[in-house]
């Protein structure tokens, strides 16, 4: 089973003003040997990284494997965001892409982020929601 490390993880691991108590409960996650990354997750972190940032976080993401975008990525996404809808969940465009890159792939999302637990309400997705607290 491979386990996605999603966004949140990665913006606070590599935010310089993230507490080290915080950057601790994040690490073993990245170095975890199930840990993988995607293309949607890799956008959100390098569109915003400074170029210093960016070769470090590149060469954090070279250590990761990276889980294949399916041709279908886009059906299945507004499928589910479809599913969401109708029971009430209004999910975010990228969370929908991930989430259904996760459910192709059976992998597991690790996240800070909430919102993941609706969409796993409405479909197969497995989330482990972490604590930014010790």
């Amino acid at each position: 089973m491979a386990r996605l490390i999603e966004s949140s993880l990665w913006v606070d691991f590599t935010r310089r003003q993230s507490p080290v108590a915080l950057k601790a409960i994040i690490h073993p996650w990245i170095l975890d040997p199930l840990a993988c990354l995607c293309e949607p997750i890799a956008f959100e972190i390098l569109r915003h990284a400074t170029p210093q940032e960016r070769r470090w976080i590149k060469a954090q993401f070279d250590t990761l494997p990276l889980l294949p975008t399916p041709i279908q990525l886009w059906r299945n996404a507004a499928r589910l965001g479809q599913r969401c809808r109708d029971q009430g969940i209004n999910a975010g465009s990228l969370d929908l892409i991930i989430a259904s890159l996760a459910i192709h792939h059976d992998a597991e999302l690790i996240t800070f982020d909430a919102d993941y637990l609706a969409i796993a309400r409405a479909s197969t997705l497995r989330v482990q929601l972490l604590s930014r607290k010790p």
